[in-house]
């Protein structure tokens, strides 16, 4: 069975339109909250960036608009019923180039301060921190 880029597929219903691409502000006002998203969409939130914009790599911060093809992690806030492999919690990694920026938006009574809207199948996988109890005293 051939398959081709998720990128190079025609918009449909459950698939987010990047060729227009939001500056973080989805239209919600402080009147409104988040409570639902659709499909096999999901909104994370980034937990790899500081107050100041950095992204830490290795323990070093560098500036998000110097790494704008980054790798980054963040933690499901909602996931849409068609959503298969994560759950709210857990922690992603995925390419930051791609999906719906947000920012300061309420969902279900939480402030999130900077996410992104993405399709499950831009994920590359699921992350956890590692427990020192597990590393091996050589």
């Amino acid at each position: 069975m051939a398959q081709r880029s998720i990128d190079t597929l025609a918009p449909q219903k459950h698939l987010i339109d990047l060729s227009t691409h939001s500056e973080g502000d989805v239209g919600l006002t402080d009147d409104f909250e988040l409570t639902m998203i659709f499909d096999d969409i999901l909104l994370v939130e980034y937990v790899d960036e500081n107050d100041t914009g950095e992204i830490q790599r290795n323990g070093i911060f560098v500036p998000t608009n110097a790494l704008t093809k980054a790798w980054r992690k963040a933690k499901v806030v909602l996931a849409g019923p068609k959503v298969e492999y994560t759950k709210p919690g857990d922690v992603v990694i995925f390419p930051n180039n791609l999906g719906v920026t947000v920012a300061n938006i309420d969902v279900n009574g939480v402030k999130v301060k900077k996410g992104i809207f993405l399709n499950e199948d831009r994920l590359f996988g699921i992350c956890k921190l590692k427990d020192d109890n597990s590393k091996s005293s050589s």
